[in-house]
């Protein structure tokens, strides 16, 4: 049975450069695959019922459907572009799941560990990171908070062999499919995602 990957696109224009470099990466390699892209879908904004303490989330909205996707999948990868520091869609994506790993754990809002099973997910799934910008690069801190987001929810971050380290910073243009011309950073996706590929066969 082939690795199934699952890419998670976070950015707000649909079928834009991070949704072309993740494809391009996927068709590439030899996995099953599935491109989920957060401009598609409807995620509120948490508003910490607490609900989600011994349930998935509550809302009625795409999370839950996607937290499905992820469970199934053996690796996943996050592109998303560079806005002020990521998409505000992608950032209530990560809140609302972070939110869910903090209230299991916590068992309420505050206070010490009470639930030693709080993951959200049942092994501790790889994943890679393709971080999108203009002509830039992603600020430092800005780009490990993002990353601190996902490493919360129990995924394990599989680092790249050039800095940032903790994702492929991909100069990728403004204009639709500009970021294909950049081959470098296209191959070093690629080298990524196999990366994450021989990660999810060891698990």
């Amino acid at each position: 049975m082939k690795t199934k990957l699952l890419a998670i696109v976070g950015s707000q224009r649909k079928s834009g450069n991070s949704y072309s470099l993740a494809e391009a990466v996927l068709t590439s390699v030899d996995v099953d695959y599935d491109i989920i892209e957060l401009a598609d879908k409807e995620i509120e904004y948490c508003s910490l019922c607490g609900k989600c303490v011994d349930k998935d989330c509550v809302l009625d909205d795409n999370l839950s459907d996607i937290l499905a996707e992820m469970r199934k999948a053996d690796g996943i990868i996050f592109a998303f572009p560079k806005y002020l520091v990521a998409p505000s869609k992608f950032l209530a994506f990560l809140e609302r799941l972070a939110t869910m790993v903090h209230m299991r754990r916590h068992m309420s809002y505050a206070g010490a560990i009470e639930n030693p099973d709080y993951r959200l997910f049942s092994a501790h799934k790889p994943f890679g990171v393709f971080a999108l910008s203009g002509t830039g690069k992603f600020k430092k801190e800005g780009l490990r908070t993002v990353v601190d987001y996902i490493e919360s929810l129990g995924l394990t971050s599989v680092r790249h062999d050039r800095p940032p380290f903790i994702a492929v910073n991909v100069k990728a243009g403004d204009d639709k499919g500009e970021v294909l011309g950049n081959k470098a950073a296209v191959k070093q996706c690629k080298e990524l995602a196999q990366k994450v590929i021989a990660s999810a066969k060891r698990q």
